[in-house]
């Protein structure tokens, strides 16, 4: 059985976020109620995109892969497959087994991982590093997804974080504005993912 790949998650998890990028071209020409749908489902699929890819990154750095720049991990237990490194996750060093894994925040990626990969390892420190525009896209996909008082509670402290100051902003017009920001949430966000993923994986 040949060794897992990293590359092969950037590359699959680039490719997604490309075509959702042509999406949102092509999206321009449209009325602005049929660009906010569009930037919607675009933020759902996009975060989507970057658990999936984060948790098949930590799960093959478990299983031994080299990093993109050919350094291996050091991980903390001896697993021979990813569905092992998913068994090691929940059950590892953990008083009660742990049933779902969370990749959407840096603290939650440290806590999933931490019975198989080191806090020094490459991987978390880009989690950590990336933990501010990771956990605002957390904040924003959450209040498309559910619209409650949580997550409209969470989602002012994203538009906080780009404004500077409260707004009644709706998300769907948080994501696709440039009137205060130089470059629409949802570019920015797209940007950030595939920079993120390839980041992770770099060693």
């Amino acid at each position: 059985m040949p060794a897992p790949r990293l590359e092969v998650t950037v590359r699959e998890a680039t490719a997604g976020l490309l075509r959702l990028e042509n999406f949102r071209a092509s999206s321009q020409s449209l009325l602005p109620v049929h660009q906010y749908l569009i930037a919607e489902l675009i933020m759902l699929r996009l975060f989507s995109i970057v658990e999936s890819a984060i948790e098949d990154l930590a799960c093959k750095l478990a299983v031994g892969a080299s990093y993109a720049n050919g350094t291996l991990p050091n991980p903390l237990v001896n697993v021979r497959s990813i569905d092992g490194a998913k068994s090691a996750m929940k059950n590892g060093g953990r008083t009660r087994p742990r049933n779902n894994l969370r990749w959407n925040r840096s603290q939650s990626i440290r806590e999933s991982t931490s019975a198989v990969l080191s806090p020094s390892e490459p991987f978390i420190r880009y989690a950590q590093a990336h933990s501010a525009i990771l956990n605002e896209m957390r904040q924003v996909r959450n209040h498309v997804a559910h619209r409650s008082s949580d997550s409209r509670r969470d989602y002012q402290q994203a538009v906080r974080t780009a404004y500077g100051a409260n707004s009644r902003v709706r998300v769907e017009v948080f994501l696709t504005s440039r009137q205060r920001l130089p470059v629409a949430k949802i570019d920015e966000y797209l940007a950030a993912a595939k920079i993120m993923i390839s980041d992770l994986a770099r060693g």
